[in-house]
């Protein structure tokens, strides 16, 4: 844990900690940033606003929180709006007041949810995220497992991605110990949660793409290379190096 600050409204913060019990207003606030808060439509309100005697105010903050802010800042820029960590505390400030208000004294309903990491291939995250926003992630995912999810067949569990890229999943323990029990009856070696949530995202690539998950990965890894390729010897060599490729496939005799 550390201690990050954050310029409020002035009775922003006030009103908030006569909500929520001393000892309880980090974690409940962090408990609202991983698994409850949601970025507006309208993501212009998010600078908006009087910001006239705002407030520095302190909370202790992990790192999956940090992180979990930050990309919700990323996310609003990356549509051309203003924000900062600051600006978009105070808009979920506000959303966790209404929220404690309409509750009365009770806090937001703390779900049982950990982060944790997962090992997909190489590829994977960049194409769900042309189907399914950062923001909705963890929530299609949880919700997918719930209510639709079938694990595919062993052979295809079983076939373990050469190259890894890391991804980090919060969802409900629910859904984690529904993986689990698959697992269970399952009951082969080498088919883990790990394994289960790589079908998991697979399918629900598909679902929304209606197309074979692993070929929009492979896609992907190509332009990737290619990008990267040219970038290092230039278009010139790309061209002679994909036709040196074409002829050669053409030509060999095998094919």
């Amino acid at each position: 844990m550390k201690q990050v600050s954050f310029s409020l409204l002035p009775r922003q913060a006030g009103t908030y900690k006569s909500l929520v019990d001393s000892s309880m207003q980090s974690k409940i606030l962090r408990n609202y940033i991983l698994h409850e808060y949601q970025l507006p439509e309208q993501l212009s309100i998010i600078n908006e606003g009087d910001k006239k005697g705002l407030k520095l105010e302190k909370f202790l903050f992990d790192e999956p929180t940090n992180i979990r802010l930050n990309e919700l800042v990323k996310d609003v820029r990356k549509n051309g709006y203003i924000a900062n960590r600051s600006s978009l505390m105070r808009h979920i400030l506000s959303q966790l007041i209404t929220n404690l208000k309409k509750n009365s004294t009770i806090p937001p309903k703390e779900r049982a949810v950990r982060p944790l990491n997962f090992y997909f291939k190489k590829g994977t995250k960049e194409v769900l995220e042309q189907f399914v926003s950062f923001r909705n992630r963890n929530a299609v995912i949880e919700r997918f497992i719930l209510e639709d999810y079938k694990p595919s067949d062993v052979k295809h569990l079983l076939d373990k991605p050469k190259e890894l890229e890391q991804m980090r999943i919060g969802v409900d323990r629910k859904a984690i110990e529904k993986l689990d029990e698959f697992v269970e009856n399952i009951a082969q070696k080498g088919v883990t949660r790990t394994a289960l949530m790589r079908d998991v995202v697979e399918n629900i690539i598909a679902k929304l793409s209606n197309t074979d998950t692993r070929k929009l990965i492979a896609e992907a890894r190509l332009q990737n290379a290619l990008f990267e390729y040219e970038q290092a010897f230039g278009k010139d060599v790309l061209r002679d190096q994909l036709y040196k490729y074409v002829t050669y496939d053409e030509s060999d005799p095998v094919h």
